[in-house]
Parts: C-alpha cells; structure tokens; sequence
C-alpha cells in the first residue's frame, strides 16, 4: 500500500491543483477506497488482495494529498501549524483505533462485519465532503470590495496565489494556467530537508512497528495482545500535536525541528536499557515510547509548515509563479511521498539490523540517524517577524 501511494502522490497533487475544486478529487479517492474495499471483501486469492492493497495507496494518496490541500485553504497561514497539529492527532487516532476496532468486530460478527463497517466510515465521510463548501468555491460568491477586505485585513494570505490587490480596492487575478511545480520545488533546499527530516521521522516510527512486538514477545513472553498495546505511549503522544503546531506558528520551524530530532536521539539510544523482564524495565520501556512520540509529533507540524512557508517566499518573490491555482497540492504530494517512502523503507532497515546485529545496534543506528538529521534543521526559517516586519525575520539561520 504504501508503496501505491508513493508512486501515484505526485500525480495526484498536480490533479488537485488543477482542477477547479478540492472536492471533486477528494470525493475521487473516496470512490477509489470504495472500490478497493469491495475488492477486498470479494477477494478470494492473494493477486486480488495484493490489487486491493494497491488501489487503497492510491486512494489514501489522493485523499491525503487533497485533504491537506483543502485544510491548508480554510485557514490562517499563522495558524497552519496549529491546524495541521489537529489532523495529525486525527490521523494518528484513525490508525490506533482502526485495528482494535477491527479486532473488536470481528471477534463479535467476523470478516464480512469488519468490511460492512469499513463501508459505513467511508459512506459517512463520502456525505459529510459534500456537506463541505470550500473557501476558494464561496469566494465566487462576494464582490470585489468584500474580497479586498478579506485580503487586506489577512494581509492578502487567504487569497489564492497569482492574486493582487489594488489601491483602489479592486482585485485582479494573473490568469495563468496551473503549472507542474514539481521539478521547481524540488530544487528549494528547505524543501529538500524537510522531505528528508519526513522521512527519517517515518522510518523510525516503521521501523518499530516492524521489530517492537518481536522485541517484547522475546523479552517479556506477551502474547499478541500485550504486543499490540505496547504501542499506545507512542501513539497517545498525539494529542499534544496542536500544541507543538502552535508553537511552530509563534516560534518558526527551525528551532522545534532542530530541538525535535535532536532529542529523539535520546529516547531511541536509551532503550538498550530495557533488557530485563521486570516492572520496572516495563515501565521505562513505556516512558522511552512515549518520549519517542512526543519528540516525532514534536517535528511533524513544523516540517508541514515549512512546505507551505517556501511556498509563500517563492510566489513573493515571483507572483503567480504557480498559476492562478498554486501548487499547495503538489508540495503536500511531496509530504505524502516522503511520508509513504519512510514507511516503506523503515521494515526493510529496521528489520534488517535488528536479524543481524541485534536490537540495540538498530536503537543506536536510529538515535544517531536522529541526530545527524538534527543538523540541517538548522537551514529552515525562523519565526516570522511582528506584523508589517516582513519575512526578514524567519530568514534560514545559515542561509547562502
């Protein structure tokens, strides 16, 4: 699945920013989780159950990819960081709760009661997206003068990029068509760090999920429940994502990803002190996870947020160098591959070292992986500056 989703990411973000609307990509992707789910139901063989893991990557692309978009649409730039912290503890909710909520089904009603559930969450999502009227959408509905305001008053941030306002209160909009920025945001340095910090954050994270369960069933003889809510100090870090989001807004992304990945070392070295099955080494297993959580939630809003603030520099510094749509979609593409290639690549590295040279070298590969990544946080922007000060204020601390 996941390597489905790296691969048709790109491709979806440029359809996103294309398109008129948000909603018709969304709703798309919805259809294709429907789609893979009815395979999954019908499916009697592997083929089949590998075409149905497949179709659901793309699907989770898309919905991802146009997700982000839209929310990064409906609110106040200053505040992204903030709101990004809630979808991440969404996220990260739905993939705590999905697995026990199967279990749960299914020790009750069995396989196909599982998959009638499945549907149900995706029909209520399909109704709810429509229920949705975009930003970009009502703004078809005010009048110049109303718009200006908006703009002004938001410091023309909520207007859509390639838009100018005028002394005299009228609008006018670059018409250009929507372009493929891939290439071009991939020649941004603090693009490419971030994709890289978002990738290492989700190797790590892959990477104890491919090995903690054999970790603790080894030392502590759990079975697979006790393996499976091993996970949950890790996880329950998510709440504190808005925070850390708000804390990005007022602080700039360089220092929360700098101090993220720096003390995710810690954490990650330390758990080769877990190696005696006692309550005691139980419970600083649990403290260890936990800060480990905290220290990725920690980074994860900040790196989003400095997608979206390359983005904003670049069209400052070039109007309507993404056409009249922008390119949020395709940047969050970025994301999403850089997000899907970690989880991909973290079983592979994780489980590797760990067959060969035992646990505590994969810890230590991984804390000193966090550390080194730590370092060219240092090249991200700062915190943006009082109102009317510019972007001087959030300029990357080691610039060219």
């Amino acid at each position: 699945m996941a390597g489905s989703a790296l691969i048709w990411s790109p491709t979806f973000g440029y359809l996103v920013d294309v398109s008129g609307t948000r909603q018709v990509p969304y709703l798309f992707g919805l259809t294709l989780l429907f789609a893979s789910m009815t395979i999954f139901t019908a499916a009697h063989s592997v083929p089949w159950y590998m075409a149905a893991r497949a179709l659901q990557g793309a699907a989770t692309a898309m919905v991802t990819v146009a997700g982000l978009a839209i929310v990064t649409d409906a609110v106040d730039k200053r505040k992204l960081g903030q709101m990004i912290g809630y979808v991440g503890t969404a996220m990260t909710l739905g993939f705590v709760s999905g697995p026990l909520l199967g279990g749960i089904v299914f020790e009750i009603g069995g396989f196909y009661a599982v998959c009638g559930m499945a549907f149900m969450i995706i029909t209520l999502d399909l109704l709810l997206r429509l229920a949705v009227v975009e930003k970009r959408v009502a703004a078809k509905w005010l009048t110049e003068t109303e718009r200006a305001f908006i703009a002004e008053s938001n410091n023309s941030s909520e207007l859509p990029y390639g838009t100018e306002v005028h002394g005299n209160g009228t609008i006018k909009v670059i018409k250009q068509d929507g372009t493929f920025a891939l290439f071009n945001l991939l020649k941004q340095r603090r693009i490419l760090i971030s994709l890289w910090a978002i990738i290492v954050s989700n190797v790590v994270v892959s990477a104890f999920d491919a090995t903690l369960t054999i970790f603790v069933q080894k030392l502590f003889h759990w079975d697979v429940l006790g393996a499976g809510l091993i996970f949950l100090p890790g996880a329950s870090a998510a709440i504190f994502q808005p925070f850390f989001g708000y804390l990005s807004d007022r602080l700039g992304s360089r220092i929360i990803a700098f101090t993220g990945f720096t003390l995710l070392s810690i954490p990650l070295i330390s758990l080769r002190l877990v190696n005696q099955n006692t309550a005691l080494h139980i419970t600083i297993l649990c403290i260890i996870l936990g800060s480990v959580g905290l220290c990725v939630d920690l980074s994860e809003p900040a790196l989003m947020v400095e997608i979206q603030r390359v983005l904003d520099d670049m069209e400052t510094k070039d109007p309507g160098v993404f056409g009249e749509k922008g390119a949020i979609a395709q940047a969050f593409s970025l994301h999403s591959m850089a997000h899907f290639g970690g989880l991909a690549l973290g079983p592979i590295v994780g489980g590797f070292v760990s067959f060969h040279f035992g646990w505590d070298a994969m810890t230590l590969a991984l804390g000193i992986l966090a550390l080194v990544t730590a370092v060219p946080m240092l090249w991200l922007s700062g915190a943006k500056g009082e109102e009317g000060s510019g972007d001087a204020e959030r300029r990357p601390l080691l610039a060219d």
